[in-house]
């Protein structure tokens, strides 16, 4: 069958309809355009193509009778989301078109034309000035509540019939005041083209190939997956958890609500579905480096065998090591994920002989601190060391004596050197005070995040001229009110001041006495703090650090 054409109208009206509904085949990937970065710009010039005229790219659809597993689009898009799996009783609808190439495209439409993204509207300034920029499309998003004079919602924009053209152009016009005749015309000819575009049916925006209904199921997954090998429109994990999908459909919808209770349990680490697989294709084929194309019918199994049992060991992890040792509540704060990939091998393997990690003996926890402080810090988060550690971890003891031999064979440090701490402030810092938790609080207003303060400040009125305290040993992380109230005033002033000395509680390794020597001069303090730095990473990890 050839190609076809289709009006926006048409096609958004297809999406979810009760009859001839267009869905989403459930080895489809979520949608991502939502979430991507500056995905508010990519949309708007999304739009701005299709009013003129350009090519966005061919559809893909099936429509069949088969019993295949589908979503159906979702409505209002918030960053996250996912579509569930309609009812298995649907599955065998016969006039369901399912949509294998198209779906970020259909989706964007769906939810700014008839609904919100990310909790805003999309909207078009028909009066907007040009400036022959690349960026300048007339198209932005806005809060719900907002009404600007000249600006039209596309959602309330695409509701309308042509009865209500008129009424609808007027009712905008009449938000506008002391136009020019210019302003008139311009008005006019954008409200008509944006109208004819994304209302009327005559323009036909969208082409799409209708795939044969006689195919089956195995054949068009042939083709999504052909459409998809170039490795740009899907990464490598997208292609494979679209073959596992074909046999478990809910698969990726799993993996979603696992990452959603790592986020919880630590309250703010960000593990992704897609780094969960990459976790089990480390266990099931023993590489980092997801390819479908390598994946065996028999090694499909084992991924969703696993899949549906790693949960709770993930949640015990996290929970128990990441967040109750650590206290390490944002991904930001460890760099280098690759490289905790064979601890959580380590802690998942002990998990399915029953152990969790409160159960692993002190030993192996130490071992456990240890490497996760020496392969962040010296980065151990290659391929090779990630891949050659875990075909170490062969039972309950935790081999970090041959994992430091596999990182010395990868030209990679394995002691611990001052200069590497200096190096890595924020990571220092957090091993260095496991229980203060990095404040990240995203709907609390004023400086509440985490900053770094200089004790000794930088802009120290009268300082010497050997003043240099831009070190790591005179910093310490505080909330942003604590650092701005103390700002540049000398720490045994503000530790003495009646109103600001209960903010010394906020403080570590810094002397117990506001009398003692270390609070007049810069440099003592910074080396006494270095000192119980240093002796804390010893008597806490047993990690001897190299001066």
């Amino acid at each position: 069958m050839s190609f076809q054409t289709i009006s926006v109208k048409e096609a958004v009206n297809n999406i979810n309809a009760n009859s001839n509904g267009w869905f989403l085949p459930a080895v489809q990937r979520p949608y991502v355009w939502g979430s991507r970065y500056e995905s508010e710009k990519y949309i708007c010039k999304l739009f701005d193509s299709i009013l003129n005229g350009y090519p966005i790219g061919t559809l893909i659809v099936w429509n069949t009778d088969k019993e295949v597993p589908y979503r159906e689009f979702m409505n209002d898009y918030e960053d996250g989301k996912i579509a569930t799996l309609v009812d298995k009783s649907l599955w065998e609808r016969t006039d369901k078109w399912l949509v294998y190439d198209g779906q970020q495209r259909l989706q964007t439409l769906f939810s700014c034309l008839k609904y919100t993204l990310n909790k805003r509207i999309l909207a078009y300034n028909l009066l907007y000035k040009t400036d022959n920029t690349d960026e300048d499309y007339g198209f932005e998003f806005i809060d719900k509540n907002t009404d600007n004079p000249g600006y039209i919602k596309l959602p309330a924009l695409f509701s309308k019939t042509d009865a209500e053209k008129v009424s609808y152009r007027r009712n905008i016009q009449s938000t506008l005041t002391s136009l020019t005749e210019d302003e008139e015309t311009l008005f006019e000819t954008r409200f008509d083209k944006l109208w004819s575009v994304f209302v009327g049916t005559d323009v036909k925006s969208l082409a799409y190939f209708p795939i044969d209904k006689t195919w089956n199921e195995d054949k068009v997954n042939d083709v999504f997956q052909r459409l998809n090998t170039g490795g740009v429109p899907l990464s490598g994990a997208d292609l494979l958890f679209s073959k596992i999908k074909e046999s478990d459909p809910s698969f990726e919808e799993n993996l979603v609500e696992i990452s959603k209770w790592i986020f919880e349990v630590t309250n703010g680490y960000s593990f992704s579905a897609n780094e969960i697989l990459q976790l089990i294709n480390l266990i099931v084929k023993g590489t980092t480096r997801v390819d479908a194309s390598k994946v065996k019918p028999e090694e499909i199994t084992k991924f969703k065998e696993i899949g549906s049992s790693i949960g709770e060991p993930l949640k015990d992890f996290f929970g128990e090591f990441f967040y109750k040792v650590f206290n390490i509540n944002n991904s930001s704060i460890v760099s280098r994920k690759l490289a905790v990939l064979p601890l959580i091998v380590y802690a998942y393997r002990n998990y399915q002989q029953g152990k969790r990690f409160l159960n692993i003996n002190a030993d192996n926890v130490t071992k456990m601190k240890q490497y996760f402080i020496l392969s962040q810090l010296n980065d151990w988060n290659t391929q090779g060391i990630v891949e050659g550690s875990t075909r170490k971890i062969l039972d309950e003891n935790f081999p970090l004596a041959e994992i430091k031999e596999i990182a010395k064979e990868k030209n990679r440090v394995v002691e611990l050197r001052k200069e590497t701490l200096e190096c890595n402030v924020w990571f220092t810092l957090k091993v260095m005070i496991p229980d203060r938790l990095y404040i990240k609080q995203e709907t609390t207003t004023g400086r509440y995040k985490p900053e770094l303060d200089h004790i000794f400040p930088l802009k120290l009125k009268d300082s010497p001229n050997d003043y240099e305290v831009d070190t790591l040993w005179n910093l310490q992380p505080v909330a942003g009110k604590t650092n701005l109230l103390k700002s540049n005033i000398h720490p045994f002033d503000f530790f003495s001041n009646e109103d600001t000395k209960s903010h010394i509680s906020e403080y570590n390794f810094i002397p117990s006495e506001m009398s003692c020597d270390e609070w007049k001069d810069h440099k003592a303090f910074i080396e006494y703090r270095k000192k119980r730095m240093i002796e804390f990473m010893k008597s806490q990890y047993n990690i001897d650090v190299i001066m």
